[in-house]
Protein backbone atom coordinates (compact mmCIF):
# COMPACT_ATOMS: atom_id res chain seq x y z
CA UNK A 1 0.00 0.00 0.00
CA UNK A 2 1.51 3.07 -1.30
CA UNK A 3 2.50 5.48 2.09
CA UNK A 4 3.23 9.25 1.78
CA UNK A 5 7.48 10.45 1.82
CA UNK A 6 8.79 13.42 1.10
CA UNK A 7 9.12 14.82 -1.81
CA UNK A 8 10.84 17.99 -3.15
CA UNK A 9 9.08 21.11 -3.97
CA UNK A 10 8.02 21.86 -7.44
CA UNK A 11 10.82 23.83 -9.62
CA UNK A 12 9.03 27.42 -9.93
CA UNK A 13 10.43 28.22 -13.95
CA UNK A 14 8.66 24.64 -14.70
CA UNK A 15 5.09 25.73 -13.56
CA UNK A 16 5.78 29.00 -15.06
CA UNK A 17 7.41 27.02 -18.54
CA UNK A 18 3.54 25.09 -18.01
CA UNK A 19 1.49 27.90 -17.81
CA UNK A 20 2.86 29.46 -21.07
CA UNK A 21 2.94 26.14 -22.93
CA UNK A 22 -1.40 25.71 -22.14
CA UNK A 23 -4.25 27.83 -23.54
CA UNK A 24 -6.09 27.54 -20.28
CA UNK A 25 -6.47 26.63 -16.70
CA UNK A 26 -8.45 23.96 -15.48
CA UNK A 27 -9.61 23.18 -11.68
CA UNK A 28 -10.41 25.85 -8.59
CA UNK A 29 -11.02 26.00 -4.98
CA UNK A 30 -7.47 24.89 -3.35
CA UNK A 31 -8.53 25.44 0.09
CA UNK A 32 -7.15 23.00 3.08
CA UNK A 33 -4.47 20.94 3.19
CA UNK A 34 -4.91 17.79 1.25
CA UNK A 35 -5.57 15.21 4.14
CA UNK A 36 -3.56 11.96 4.28
CA UNK A 37 -4.96 8.48 3.31
CA UNK A 38 -6.17 7.77 6.73
CA UNK A 39 -8.70 10.36 6.82
CA UNK A 40 -9.97 10.91 3.72
CA UNK A 41 -13.62 12.65 3.06
CA UNK A 42 -16.68 10.09 3.21
CA UNK A 43 -17.83 8.39 0.02
CA UNK A 44 -20.92 10.39 0.13
CA UNK A 45 -18.66 13.58 -0.19
CA UNK A 46 -16.39 11.82 -2.65
CA UNK A 47 -19.04 10.77 -4.97
CA UNK A 48 -20.94 14.42 -4.98
CA UNK A 49 -20.15 15.50 -8.97
CA UNK A 50 -22.16 18.80 -9.74
CA UNK A 51 -24.86 17.74 -11.88
CA UNK A 52 -25.22 21.12 -13.67
CA UNK A 53 -25.63 20.96 -17.26
CA UNK A 54 -22.81 22.66 -19.75
CA UNK A 55 -23.85 24.95 -22.82
CA UNK A 56 -24.20 22.91 -25.74
CA UNK A 57 -20.53 22.51 -27.38
CA UNK A 58 -19.91 24.62 -30.68
CA UNK A 59 -18.64 22.82 -33.61
CA UNK A 60 -15.28 20.89 -32.93
CA UNK A 61 -15.12 21.37 -28.94
CA UNK A 62 -15.53 18.73 -26.92
CA UNK A 63 -18.62 18.18 -24.39
CA UNK A 64 -17.99 19.48 -20.60
CA UNK A 65 -19.56 19.13 -17.55
CA UNK A 66 -18.84 20.39 -13.97
CA UNK A 67 -18.05 17.96 -11.21
CA UNK A 68 -16.96 18.36 -7.54
CA UNK A 69 -14.14 16.40 -6.46
CA UNK A 70 -13.07 15.29 -3.14
CA UNK A 71 -11.96 18.55 -1.65
CA UNK A 72 -15.05 20.48 -2.44
CA UNK A 73 -13.20 21.75 -5.99
CA UNK A 74 -15.13 22.35 -8.92
CA UNK A 75 -13.65 20.82 -12.25
CA UNK A 76 -15.05 21.39 -15.49
CA UNK A 77 -14.10 17.65 -16.93
CA UNK A 78 -15.07 16.49 -20.40
CA UNK A 79 -18.31 14.08 -20.90
CA UNK A 80 -16.35 11.26 -23.01
CA UNK A 81 -12.53 12.06 -22.04
CA UNK A 82 -10.27 9.77 -24.35
CA UNK A 83 -6.80 10.89 -23.09
CA UNK A 84 -7.13 9.97 -19.00
CA UNK A 85 -3.75 9.78 -16.57
CA UNK A 86 -4.88 8.18 -13.75
CA UNK A 87 -2.32 8.62 -10.95
CA UNK A 88 -2.67 5.49 -8.30
CA UNK A 89 -6.05 4.45 -9.78
CA UNK A 90 -4.84 2.26 -12.48
CA UNK A 91 -6.08 -1.15 -11.18
CA UNK A 92 -9.49 0.60 -11.04
CA UNK A 93 -9.36 1.88 -14.76
CA UNK A 94 -8.17 -1.61 -15.53
CA UNK A 95 -11.52 -3.53 -13.72
CA UNK A 96 -13.65 -0.25 -15.82
CA UNK A 97 -11.83 -1.50 -19.09
CA UNK A 98 -10.87 2.03 -19.54
CA UNK A 99 -7.72 2.73 -21.40
CA UNK A 100 -5.56 5.21 -19.87
CA UNK A 101 -2.28 6.94 -21.53
CA UNK A 102 -0.47 7.51 -18.09
CA UNK A 103 0.19 6.04 -14.47
CA UNK A 104 2.46 5.88 -11.32
CA UNK A 105 4.66 2.33 -12.09
CA UNK A 106 5.69 2.62 -8.86
CA UNK A 107 1.98 1.77 -7.88
CA UNK A 108 0.60 0.57 -10.47
CA UNK A 109 2.70 -2.50 -10.45
CA UNK A 110 2.07 -3.96 -7.44
CA UNK A 111 -1.57 -4.98 -9.06
CA UNK A 112 -1.03 -5.15 -12.72
CA UNK A 113 1.62 -6.69 -14.96
CA UNK A 114 3.16 -5.96 -18.21
CA UNK A 115 0.97 -6.97 -20.00
CA UNK A 116 -1.90 -5.15 -18.65
CA UNK A 117 0.84 -1.98 -18.71
CA UNK A 118 1.26 -2.33 -22.25
CA UNK A 119 1.11 1.39 -24.17
CA UNK A 120 0.47 2.74 -20.61
CA UNK A 121 3.39 5.29 -19.77
CA UNK A 122 4.96 5.86 -16.67
CA UNK A 123 4.71 8.91 -15.54
CA UNK A 124 6.63 8.59 -12.96
CA UNK A 125 7.95 11.46 -10.38
CA UNK A 126 9.19 12.48 -7.02
CA UNK A 127 7.49 10.70 -3.80
CA UNK A 128 3.49 11.16 -4.60
CA UNK A 129 3.90 13.76 -7.40
CA UNK A 130 3.90 12.58 -10.99
CA UNK A 131 6.59 13.96 -13.15
CA UNK A 132 5.00 17.36 -14.65
CA UNK A 133 6.98 17.27 -17.98
CA UNK A 134 6.64 13.96 -18.17
CA UNK A 135 2.30 14.38 -17.79
CA UNK A 136 2.58 17.69 -20.13
CA UNK A 137 4.00 15.81 -23.21
CA UNK A 138 1.20 12.94 -22.91
CA UNK A 139 -1.54 15.67 -23.76
CA UNK A 140 -4.06 13.91 -20.99
CA UNK A 141 -7.77 15.79 -21.03
CA UNK A 142 -8.46 14.43 -17.64
CA UNK A 143 -5.88 13.81 -15.00
CA UNK A 144 -7.42 11.32 -11.47
CA UNK A 145 -5.35 11.94 -8.50
CA UNK A 146 -5.38 10.64 -4.92
CA UNK A 147 -6.41 13.26 -1.99
CA UNK A 148 -3.09 13.03 -0.27
CA UNK A 149 -1.21 15.44 -3.17
CA UNK A 150 -0.41 18.79 -1.98
CA UNK A 151 -2.84 22.07 -3.15
CA UNK A 152 0.35 23.53 -4.86
CA UNK A 153 0.58 20.44 -6.83
CA UNK A 154 -2.88 19.46 -7.83
CA UNK A 155 -2.41 23.43 -9.42
CA UNK A 156 0.34 22.43 -11.39
CA UNK A 157 -1.56 19.74 -12.40
CA UNK A 158 -4.80 21.80 -13.17
CA UNK A 159 -2.37 23.95 -15.47
CA UNK A 160 -1.91 20.89 -17.56
CA UNK A 161 -5.73 19.42 -17.83
CA UNK A 162 -8.22 18.81 -15.92
CA UNK A 163 -7.81 17.46 -12.82
CA UNK A 164 -10.09 15.84 -10.73
CA UNK A 165 -9.30 14.37 -6.63
CA UNK A 166 -10.55 11.33 -6.02
CA UNK A 167 -10.91 10.25 -1.88
CA UNK A 168 -7.89 7.35 -1.67
CA UNK A 169 -9.66 6.36 1.57
CA UNK A 170 -12.86 5.20 0.39
CA UNK A 171 -14.11 1.38 0.26
CA UNK A 172 -13.61 -0.02 -3.48
CA UNK A 173 -16.90 0.39 -4.42
CA UNK A 174 -17.81 3.53 -3.78
CA UNK A 175 -14.37 4.27 -5.52
CA UNK A 176 -15.09 2.23 -8.46
CA UNK A 177 -18.49 3.99 -8.80
CA UNK A 178 -16.97 7.83 -9.00
CA UNK A 179 -14.51 7.14 -11.05
CA UNK A 180 -16.81 5.23 -13.58
CA UNK A 181 -18.88 8.37 -13.18
CA UNK A 182 -15.99 10.66 -13.66
CA UNK A 183 -15.50 8.76 -17.56
CA UNK A 184 -19.00 8.93 -18.37
CA UNK A 185 -19.50 5.48 -18.03
CA UNK A 186 -21.34 4.59 -14.66
CA UNK A 187 -22.66 0.77 -15.86
CA UNK A 188 -19.09 -0.58 -15.83
CA UNK A 189 -18.80 -0.19 -12.23
CA UNK A 190 -22.69 -1.61 -11.87
CA UNK A 191 -21.24 -4.63 -13.92
CA UNK A 192 -18.24 -5.04 -11.99
CA UNK A 193 -19.46 -4.98 -8.66
CA UNK A 194 -22.30 -7.36 -9.61
CA UNK A 195 -19.73 -10.02 -10.82
CA UNK A 196 -17.69 -9.53 -7.85
CA UNK A 197 -20.53 -10.17 -5.58
CA UNK A 198 -21.58 -12.94 -7.91
CA UNK A 199 -18.20 -14.65 -7.42
CA UNK A 200 -17.81 -13.87 -3.43
CA UNK A 201 -21.32 -16.17 -2.95
CA UNK A 202 -19.92 -18.80 -5.07
CA UNK A 203 -16.33 -18.72 -3.66
CA UNK A 204 -18.00 -18.67 0.07
CA UNK A 205 -19.90 -21.62 -0.80
CA UNK A 206 -17.06 -23.55 -1.34
CA UNK A 207 -15.36 -23.03 2.22
CA UNK A 208 -18.95 -22.36 3.98
CA UNK A 209 -18.19 -25.95 6.08
CA UNK A 210 -15.07 -24.87 7.64
CA UNK A 211 -16.12 -21.58 8.61
CA UNK A 212 -18.15 -21.77 12.30
CA UNK A 213 -20.48 -19.61 12.90
CA UNK A 214 -19.85 -16.66 14.56
CA UNK A 215 -15.70 -17.05 14.23
CA UNK A 216 -13.61 -13.71 13.84
CA UNK A 217 -10.89 -13.20 12.48
CA UNK A 218 -8.42 -10.28 12.38
CA UNK A 219 -5.76 -8.99 9.89
CA UNK A 220 -2.35 -7.20 11.11
CA UNK A 221 0.79 -6.02 9.79
CA UNK A 222 4.41 -5.54 11.09
CA UNK A 223 6.47 -2.57 9.46
CA UNK A 224 10.66 -2.21 9.17
CA UNK A 225 10.16 -0.07 12.00
CA UNK A 226 8.85 -2.71 14.12
CA UNK A 227 5.68 -0.62 14.38
CA UNK A 228 2.62 -3.21 14.39
CA UNK A 229 -0.41 -2.62 13.21
CA UNK A 230 -4.15 -3.99 13.35
CA UNK A 231 -6.05 -3.11 9.93
CA UNK A 232 -10.04 -1.66 10.04
CA UNK A 233 -12.03 -3.09 7.75
CA UNK A 234 -11.28 -1.10 4.50
CA UNK A 235 -8.35 -3.12 3.98
CA UNK A 236 -8.64 -7.08 4.12
CA UNK A 237 -12.51 -6.32 5.43
CA UNK A 238 -13.93 -6.55 2.41
CA UNK A 239 -13.07 -9.92 1.86
CA UNK A 240 -13.00 -11.61 5.62
CA UNK A 241 -16.21 -9.93 6.77
CA UNK A 242 -17.85 -9.21 4.15
CA UNK A 243 -17.49 -12.27 1.40
CA UNK A 244 -16.37 -14.53 3.34
CA UNK A 245 -18.54 -13.92 6.68
CA UNK A 246 -16.06 -13.08 9.55
CA UNK A 247 -16.89 -11.43 12.37
CA UNK A 248 -14.76 -8.74 13.90
CA UNK A 249 -13.29 -9.25 17.16
CA UNK A 250 -14.64 -6.68 20.31
CA UNK A 251 -11.58 -5.41 20.39
CA UNK A 252 -10.85 -4.47 17.09
CA UNK A 253 -14.23 -3.00 16.56
CA UNK A 254 -14.15 -1.35 20.22
CA UNK A 255 -10.41 0.62 18.94
CA UNK A 256 -12.09 1.97 15.61
CA UNK A 257 -15.69 2.94 16.83
CA UNK A 258 -15.03 6.67 16.98
CA UNK A 259 -12.71 6.61 14.01
CA UNK A 260 -14.14 4.61 11.51
CA UNK A 261 -12.29 5.44 8.01
CA UNK A 262 -9.04 4.89 9.66
CA UNK A 263 -6.92 2.49 7.55
CA UNK A 264 -5.56 0.53 10.87
CA UNK A 265 -3.97 1.47 13.95
CA UNK A 266 -0.51 0.79 15.93
CA UNK A 267 -0.78 -1.13 19.09
CA UNK A 268 1.86 -2.64 21.43
CA UNK A 269 3.60 -6.37 19.98
CA UNK A 270 2.39 -8.03 23.72
CA UNK A 271 -1.28 -6.34 23.26
CA UNK A 272 -1.62 -8.84 19.99
CA UNK A 273 -3.49 -11.34 22.35
CA UNK A 274 -6.52 -8.97 22.73
CA UNK A 275 -7.08 -7.87 19.15
CA UNK A 276 -6.49 -11.27 17.53
CA UNK A 277 -10.19 -13.54 15.97
CA UNK A 278 -10.77 -16.56 15.44
CA UNK A 279 -8.56 -16.59 12.53
CA UNK A 280 -5.54 -14.48 12.00
CA UNK A 281 -4.00 -13.22 8.84
CA UNK A 282 -0.20 -11.33 9.05
CA UNK A 283 0.57 -9.70 6.11
CA UNK A 284 4.51 -10.79 5.56
CA UNK A 285 6.09 -7.23 4.53
CA UNK A 286 9.31 -8.27 2.31
CA UNK A 287 9.89 -5.09 0.07
CA UNK A 288 13.14 -5.39 2.46
CA UNK A 289 15.57 -6.83 4.52
CA UNK A 290 14.89 -5.21 7.60
CA UNK A 291 10.70 -5.53 7.20
CA UNK A 292 11.84 -9.64 6.65
CA UNK A 293 13.68 -9.88 9.75
CA UNK A 294 10.88 -7.98 11.78
CA UNK A 295 8.61 -10.05 10.71
CA UNK A 296 10.60 -13.49 11.08
CA UNK A 297 11.33 -12.55 14.83
CA UNK A 298 7.63 -12.04 15.51
CA UNK A 299 6.56 -15.34 14.36
CA UNK A 300 9.42 -16.97 16.00
CA UNK A 301 8.54 -15.08 19.05
CA UNK A 302 6.67 -16.13 21.95
CA UNK A 303 3.60 -13.75 21.52
CA UNK A 304 2.79 -15.13 17.92
CA UNK A 305 3.88 -18.52 18.70
CA UNK A 306 1.36 -18.91 21.75
CA UNK A 307 -1.94 -17.46 20.35
CA UNK A 308 -4.73 -19.70 20.25
CA UNK A 309 -5.49 -19.55 16.40
CA UNK A 310 -1.23 -20.15 15.59
CA UNK A 311 -1.51 -23.62 17.84
CA UNK A 312 -4.85 -24.71 16.31
CA UNK A 313 -3.03 -24.16 12.42
CA UNK A 314 -5.97 -20.91 11.98
CA UNK A 315 -3.03 -18.16 11.19
CA UNK A 316 -1.80 -17.00 8.13
CA UNK A 317 0.94 -15.19 7.19
CA UNK A 318 -0.01 -13.96 3.21
CA UNK A 319 1.96 -11.79 1.48
CA UNK A 320 1.61 -8.46 0.90
CA UNK A 321 -0.38 -7.76 -1.87
CA UNK A 322 -2.95 -8.83 0.66
CA UNK A 323 -2.99 -5.52 2.02
CA UNK A 324 -3.91 -3.68 -1.06
CA UNK A 325 -6.92 -1.72 -1.51
CA UNK A 326 -8.26 -2.31 -5.63
CA UNK A 327 -10.66 -4.22 -7.55
CA UNK A 328 -8.37 -6.42 -9.14
CA UNK A 329 -6.68 -7.30 -5.57
CA UNK A 330 -10.68 -7.77 -4.05
CA UNK A 331 -11.13 -10.24 -6.94
CA UNK A 332 -7.71 -12.20 -6.73
CA UNK A 333 -8.35 -12.63 -2.90
CA UNK A 334 -11.29 -14.15 -3.33
CA UNK A 335 -9.72 -17.34 -4.92
CA UNK A 336 -6.27 -16.67 -2.14
CA UNK A 337 -8.92 -17.23 0.89
CA UNK A 338 -10.58 -20.24 -0.56
CA UNK A 339 -6.78 -21.74 -1.48
CA UNK A 340 -6.38 -20.98 2.21
CA UNK A 341 -9.64 -22.46 3.67
CA UNK A 342 -10.60 -24.71 1.69
CA UNK A 343 -11.62 -28.35 3.87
Amino acid sequence: MPVPFPRKPIIPFLIILLSAALLSACGTGHNAASPSPSSSPSASEASSPAATESAAPAAGEAAVRSYRDALGRTVEIPTAPERIIAHYYAAEMEALDVPVVGTNYVNAKLTLTDEQLQGVEDIGGEGLVPNLEKTLSLSPDLILVPDFLQPTDLEALSKIAPTVVVAYGDDVFTRLGVLADLIGQPEKAENWIANYQKKAEEKRQLVQSVIKEGETASAFILHSNKQFYVYNKQRLGPTLYDAFGFGVPPKVAELFADKPNELWAAIPLETLPDYVGDRVFLVYQSNTDEAKKATEELIQGPVWKNLPAVKEGRAYVVESRWAMNDPLTLDWLLDEMVALLAP
